[in-house]
């Protein structure tokens, strides 16, 4: 990475309103270079984005934003600093697009590696960075977009790998968000792929008590979730199924374990395990906040409470217990 884990990816690229079509003509690349505040509001502390009000259900300020650079890291060690798995055939110019890009940290280093290619960031909030030196790669764009709402201007039958990264908590509609990528890719070699945590924590020989605060943490969240019909729990058999029934064909799913203990045996492991760790003692509150409040009516206090318990308990854990990440990958055939 050629890039600091803390952001400084949100001070060199642009911001683009409008559609690809409009991306494209030279006298919009100024435009696309502009900077377009994002309106926010607070709550409970943090702040959170206006447009579509409710519907993600997480802060987008700076403390945020340095926690999802903190969990790119995690997936960067958890896949040996592997980008995508999904194969792309087109490499000299690929076409790729990422749905809820978040800082847009992926899609610029997938510039970077692919810079024949054309290489395109949705996301709700308009929370990637602003233009200073080094600028985004020109073949980047970032737009302002539901992904369950229309896909106008984003050309169907066009893209060469559809990507999407821990989007459950951020999704009402699987099925239409599937259908809607399976119709945007090319026939015959045009991917998808899904990379998600299941954030239950597990372990398989007993050292994780069922008491523990991380589990509680990791229950409440999910159900309050559930409860809001935007599920962060996974399950990978209706994920696969819903895939299948979108069209998709060559469905596969690969699952690495996140170790919540930062001392695993090998070193690899001992590694992912320390940034794991302090990802779910960053995570804990920012997942919280909005879906415990709303839907259970905890307050502020009650739910920092149980944030630092789990950070607590994170810091000295010794269970060996472990979360996973799951990745899907498919195919759109002819």
């Amino acid at each position: 990475m050629r890039m600091s884990l803390t952001g400084r990816l949100r001070r060199r690229a642009s911001q683009f309103v409008g559609d690809l079509e409009q991306a494209r003509k030279p006298d919009n690349l100024l435009m696309s270079r502009l900077i377009r505040p994002f309106k926010i509001y607070p709550e409970n502390g943090r702040w959170y984005g206006t447009y579509k009000k409710g519907n993600y259900m997480f802060p987008i300020d700076e403390t945020e934003l340095e926690r999802l650079d903190v969990f790119h890291k995690i997936f960067l060690l958890a896949r040996r600093n592997v980008l995508h798995s999904a194969p792309i055939y087109h490499l000299e110019s690929p076409r790729i697009l990422d749905l809820g890009c978040g800082t847009g940290i992926w899609v610029i280093e997938m510039a970077d590696k692919y810079p024949g290619g054309f290489h395109v960031g949705l996301d709700l909030n308009y929370i990637q960075p602003e233009l200073q030196v080094p600028p985004i790669p020109a073949n980047t764009r970032f737009l302002q977009k539901d992904i369950e709402d229309s896909w106008q201007g984003l050309e169907p039958s066009s893209w060469d790998l559809i990507h999407m990264r821990t989007m459950n908590g951020s999704i009402n509609n699987w099925p239409k968000v599937y259908a809607e990528t399976f119709r945007h890719l090319k026939p015959y070699d045009g991917y998808i792929e899904q990379v998600e945590i299941d954030w239950t924590p597990r372990c398989d020989d007993g050292s994780l008590s069922g008491d523990a605060y991380i589990v509680q943490w990791a229950n409440e969240l999910l159900d309050a979730m559930d409860n809001f019909c935007r599920p962060i729990r996974l399950d990978n058999n209706p994920t696969k199924k819903q895939l299948a029934d979108a069209g998709f064909v060559d469905i596969k799913e690969e699952v690495i374990r996140l170790p919540l203990n930062g001392r695993p045996a090998e070193a690899p492991g001992r590694d992912l395990g320390r940034w794991f760790n302090l990802g779910v003692r960053l995570a804990c509150e920012p997942l919280s906040l909005a879906p415990l409040s709303r839907g259970y009516g905890r307050t502020l206090d009650e739910i920092r409470g149980l944030s630092e318990k789990v950070r607590g308990e994170m810091a000295s854990i010794t269970a060996h217990a472990y979360c996973a990440l799951h990745i899907f990958t498919a195919r759109k055939p002819r």
